[in-house]
């Protein structure tokens, strides 16, 4: 219960006009979210989804993909585990107006987490960014 508490301060700061860094996952609710387990991860986005701004996606896996809506556009929490342990995180940010600074906040942001390892693709859009722990 403790990290659902964590991970509903993670998204409360994205419902805002603009994305801006302050408004992206920071690097402690990131080592939140990579200490679940695959169980864990289900049971608090079945919680989540009782508030509004909350939803999952369907997808082919049994793992549930957590959809939070802003005022600006949307984002999709993606984990991936191995072994029940969490191995990747893909968020995939959505904008209704997108534009190149969007990304440039998001690389500038992302390249900040020393332990992690991320890279990024993008297409007309949306922004998708695949995040994993550096070894």
């Amino acid at each position: 219960m403790k990290k659902l508490l964590f991970i509903c301060l993670i998204f409360v700061s994205l419902n805002s006009n603009a994305i801006d860094s302050n408004k992206l996952i920071n690097l402690k609710d990131l080592n939140i979210l990579f200490d679940f387990k695959k169980n864990d991860w289900n049971e608090n986005v079945l919680f989540l989804i009782k508030k509004n701004s909350f939803s999952t996606v369907d997808n082919d896996s049994d793992t549930l993909y957590l959809k939070i809506i802003f005022n600006d556009g949307q984002i999709i929490i993606m984990p991936m585990f191995s072994n029940n342990i969490v191995e990747k995180i893909k968020f995939e940010y959505f904008f209704f107006d997108y534009n190149n600074e969007n990304l440039k906040i998001i690389n500038d942001h992302f390249s900040l987490f020393k332990n992690f390892c991320f890279e990024y693709f993008q297409n007309d859009k949306s922004i998708q960014v695949d995040i994993s722990k550096c070894y």
